[in-house]
């Protein structure tokens, strides 16, 4: 049978041709540019995964057996650290993130432990065989999400808006990245799982069922579960259907002689958040416990709106253009179909508002603003509206159509640099962008305008001296040239490297002076790098009495864990009753705010006995350009 251009676009055909390309460029990248399926689940996706293998293979749910994660980390290296779990008092350890995507994960993670037994890879949760049915197994959910996407668009657009609104937002935004490159993240499920509780809230709304609102709240429970941002799709079915006092007035009595479907719903959510309560108690005693402590915060008062929606590090309009469209479309959704206009711009609005207060509102090594992809679900109705009708406008839709093809070409396009690495999730900036744009290849003379590379590593080195300004920001000697205050009744002449003072540090003084340093202060620049040294004495063996340098980055009065440093003498070259020289390399991490952020850089002793310092040094580098 011969098919026709017109029977190809057909939405049905659409959706069938997105998600063999999804499944192709998938295989492909993870097959020869992402180590062949070889570290699927390291860095953060090990914090989601631990739960399964830890369970169900080790019969160790609390993961206190660190042999065995030593033995994963030497043998498959996830990650430079093991991050993805604090340790608890009780000798146990808490994956920092909660229960939701191993639950996902779990029916891939079966085949893949049947798989592993059954051949000669060992079945210790992490082997070929896991990672690859993981791997593959997800973006089936992805496939799903599309197949009943376009079943929920149908119920709102003809055949042809529905063809396109599928094709800008499966391929004009970084929904496609998420699903082909990073898809056992955590986006790319959630924007499966937003579609479904669309279909399903909008298929109790128009006949209400038992069965629809036990699945609607069994999926909002998985949703809120994987991802605490989750919960915001709830507002879609509390406010579906409402837009003034007697829409309310029917919305009460709708929820008042379903009173039995909503107890049944909350039946449903409540079912995935019990198994994360009985693990909780389990691991540490507590039914409620918070497993995201190491957390930037919130600037609730002060968001980052213009950084977020334009900045060239990850500006959402920059990277994403095809969401200017929905901008707008939703000026026709509240014209067109007022029912749906407050669920979806609440929505909206709040998820915007929450993502933009964000301490690292850049989000992490991203292609574009990967935060907003699972709300893409949510946004497909007000694309759809603009779409429908611009359309209609004779001489605006042909503007429209080359743009909208434009825009689809650019994410598609920008989507193979990222992931042929040319350029990459930290380091954009507007002179590195504009260097590359729609370029195949990266000159080493292009690289300079990226920013700083920042590498993870737990020790800094500095290089390239010659491309930075030096100046000394800091010093104390404890005679004549102090930069900060400090007191004096703890300068000691027994000792001193410059005479005739050094600072002495006991257990009843255990901290040197701390220099403050605004972020602001220090430079005006995206990074910089900072050398900090001392002179120090001890009549002890450091090994048993020693002292730490410490310098850490505090947002809004709250330490920025993720940048904290520290160095125990005890781990250096050191000669008793002799002036030792220390000296280190510090890279700033991304700024979270400039103005108020705050550097702290200090001394504090760790043994029982005295330790006497001098000079305290601190240098700044800045970048040239």
């Amino acid at each position: 049978m011969k098919i026709s251009p017109k029977n190809f676009f057909k939405s049905k055909n659409v959706a069938i041709f997105l998600s063999i390309l999804i499944i192709i460029v998938h295989y492909y990248l993870r097959k020869y540019n992402y180590q062949d399926f070889k570290n699927v689940l390291g860095w953060d996706v090990l914090a989601y995964y631990l739960y399964l293998p830890f369970t169900f293979i080790y019969s160790d749910p609390g993961i206190s057996n660190q042999e065995i994660v030593r033995y994963i980390f030497e043998t498959y290296q996830p990650s430079g650290t093991f991050y993805q779990a604090y340790p608890l008092p009780n000798g146990n350890w808490s994956p920092m993130y909660t229960i939701g995507f191993a639950i996902f994960y779990f029916p891939f993670f079966i085949i893949g432990h049947i798989w592993a037994l059954l051949s000669d890879y060992p079945a210790d949760g992490f082997s070929y065989p896991y990672q690859f049915s993981i791997s593959n197994g997800v973006v089936l959910y992805v496939v799903a999400g599309i197949f009943i996407l376009r079943k929920f668009l149908k119920e709102f657009f003809s055949e042809k808006i529905t063809v396109l609104t599928l094709l800008g937002i499966v391929l004009g935004t970084t929904l496609f990245h998420e699903s082909i490159a990073d898809e056992c993240g955590p986006h790319a499920m959630m924007f499966a799982s937003f579609v479904y509780i669309l279909y399903l809230n909008k298929k109790w709304h128009d006949l209400p069922k038992k069965k629809t609102a036990f699945l609607l709240g069994l999926i909002i429970g998985l949703a809120i579960l994987a991802r605490g941002s989750g919960i915001f799709i709830a507002l879609i079915p509390l406010l579906w259907n409402v837009y003034d006092k007697k829409s309310i007035i029917n919305k009460l009595n709708l929820l008042k002689t379903n009173w039995k479907h909503i107890i049944v719903g909350c039946v449903g959510l409540s079912l995935f958040p019990l198994i994360q309560m009985i693990y909780w108690k389990l691991i540490t005693g507590e039914f409620i416990f918070n497993t995201y402590q190491v957390t930037p915060g919130f600037d609730w008062l002060d968001p980052h709106f213009m950084k977020v929606f334009f900045s060239y590090k990850k500006g959402w309009l920059l990277y994403t253009p095809m969401i200017a469209f929905v901008f707008l479309g939703f000026i026709f959704l509240k014209k067109k179909n007022k029912e749906i206009f407050w669920a979806s711009f609440t929505f909206f609005a709040v998820n915007v508002y929450v993502i933009s207060s964000w301490g690292t509102w850049w989000q992490g090594g991203s292609f574009g603003s990967r935060y907003f992809v699972e709300s893409y679900a949510v946004l497909c109705l007000p694309l759809g509206y603009f779409i429908q009708e611009i359309l209609k406008k004779k001489i605006i839709k042909w503007f429209f159509i080359p743009l909208f093809s434009f825009f689809i070409f650019l994410n598609l396009f920008q989507t193979w640099q990222f992931n042929n690495f040319i350029f990459d999730g930290y380091s954009m900036t507007k002179e590195f962008y504009w260097r590359i744009f729609l370029k195949t290849k990266v000159t080493d003379e292009d690289r300079k305008f990226q920013e700083v590379i920042r590498d993870f590593k737990p020790v800094d080195v500095f290089k390239n001296q010659e491309d930075y300004n030096h100046r000394t920001f800091g010093f104390l000697n404890f005679e004549e040239i102090n930069s900060i205050p400090f007191d004096h009744a703890d300068k000691d002449t027994n000792y001193a490297y410059s005479k005739p003072y050094s600072y002495k540090l006991t257990t009843e003084k255990i901290f040197s002076p701390t220099f403050k340093i605004p972020y602001y202060k220090l430079t005006d620049k995206e990074h910089a790098w900072i050398n900090v040294s001392f002179k120090y004495l001890s009549e002890y063996n450091i090994r048993d009495h020693s002292a730490e340098l410490v310098i850490e980055m505090d947002h809004n009065n709250g330490q920025y864990v993720e940048k904290r440093r520290s160095w125990d003498l005890k781990n250096y070259d050191f000669t008793p009753n002799s002036w030792n020289s220390f000296a280190v390399d510090y890279l700033t991490p991304y700024p979270l705010s400039v103005k108020n952020d705050v550097f702290k850089i200090y001394i504090y002793l760790t043994g029982q006995e005295p330790i006497y310092i001098d000079d305290f040094k601190i240098e700044l580098y800045e970048r040239k350009w």
